[in-house]
């Protein structure tokens, strides 16, 4: 399920997106020939828009009224259908996503097959505005099995006028019998600049910050306003630094005393996946046989890859023993030390 963060809109509320103009040309034209396919997946990793997207394709179904151009799925703001999209009350979207579990203040872990049965029952009535109906499930990846399978009964014999927007990180591990039923729509990275715009306009970051995050987001501008709305500039160069200080160009205690256990959960995450991302990254870069830039340049492929393994575990094992995230760092720093400066 996409989880806004901050003050940042959620995708329903969203009118905007960026990067996404022919794309959205190709989609609009589909729409307005009439032969709108009831199944479509939209494919991309976590945080490229795809449920921006999926509301906004909602949008252009049951609010056609409401489109601004003849090009894209940009609606009026001020549109009556539009607003109850935005507050989550219009009586022909759906959406379909982990619950919230009061005892545990966490959302479930995945979807049940309770809510798809929800969803089969909604596409079953007829459309409270007489038009279409849409559903969006947020996302694929967390339908359990009996989930997706009810899921796939509603696929395989969709009421009329009625469209399924499946949202999903890894399609590859859908069902193939809802693979095979569905349209798949591939988000494609969107352009550095486009995410350094958009996150002065949100006046999230700016120069060198604002680079910083779009080089980490890698062109998911969901991601890169996440990073920015929770001090994720910061993570990033306190990452950069930590590699500095390993390979003996630093002190590794500056960086460690950065954190301590009160640290913000939201930043340790940061920080800790863009330190296992930036390895990831590196060893992809080296086996295609591009050159690094930057503090892992001259790091052999091997030691990438090590260093890579031993974050996730060596972090794991730390938070599970509740120590204090400073001594995590400094367990990285050595750890790291020692790996890149192997021979």
């Amino acid at each position: 399920m996409t989880e806004c963060m901050s003050d940042l809109p959620s995708p329903r509320e969203r009118i905007n997106q960026v990067g996404r103009k022919e794309l959205e040309h190709r989609l609009r034209t589909t729409l307005d020939s009439g032969v709108l396919s009831h199944g479509w997946i939209i494919a991309g990793p976590e945080g490229a828009g795809k449920a921006t997207l999926g509301y906004r394709i909602a949008r252009a179904i049951l609010a056609p009224s409401a489109l601004i151009d003849e090009n894209t799925l940009q609606t009026r703001s001020d549109h009556r259908d539009i607003r109850l999209i935005a507050q989550n009350a219009h009586p022909d979207l759906f959406s379909a996503e982990r619950l919230w579990n009061d005892k545990t203040s966490k959302y479930q872990s995945e979807i049940t097959v309770e809510t798809v049965r929800k969803l089969t029952q909604f596409l079953s009535h007829t459309a409270g505005f007489g038009g279409a109906r849409v559903a969006i499930v947020d996302t694929a990846d967390d339908l359990n099995r009996n989930a997706a399978n009810a899921l796939l009964k509603a696929l395989e014999e969709p009421p009329a006028n009625t469209v399924l927007l499946l949202l999903s990180a890894t399609p590859g591990r859908l069902l193939p019998t809802i693979r095979s039923r569905c349209r798949r729509i591939d988000l494609r990275p969107v352009a550095n600049d486009e995410i350094i715009n958009l996150l002065g306009e949100h006046g999230l970051a700016h120069g060198e910050d604002a680079g910083r995050i779009a080089d980490h987001a890698a062109g998911r501008p969901g991601y890169a306003l996440q990073l920015a709305a929770e001090n994720g500039a910061e993570a990033l160069a306190l990452v950069d630094k930590l590699i500095v200080a390993a390979q003996g160009r630093g002190d590794p205690r500056a960086i460690a005393a950065s954190f301590s256990a009160r640290t913000d959960a939201s930043q340790w995450s940061f920080f800790t996946a863009a330190l296992s991302d930036r390895f990831a990254d590196a060893a992809r870069a080296v086996g295609r046989g591009r050159a690094l830039q930057g503090p892992l340049s001259g790091a052999r492929p091997e030691a990438l890859l090590e260093c890579w393994e031993m974050i996730g575990p060596l972090v794991s094992r730390g938070d599970a023993l509740n120590l204090d995230r400073s001594q995590i760092v400094t367990a990285l720093a050595h750890d790291m030390q020692r790996i890149l400066r192997s021979a």
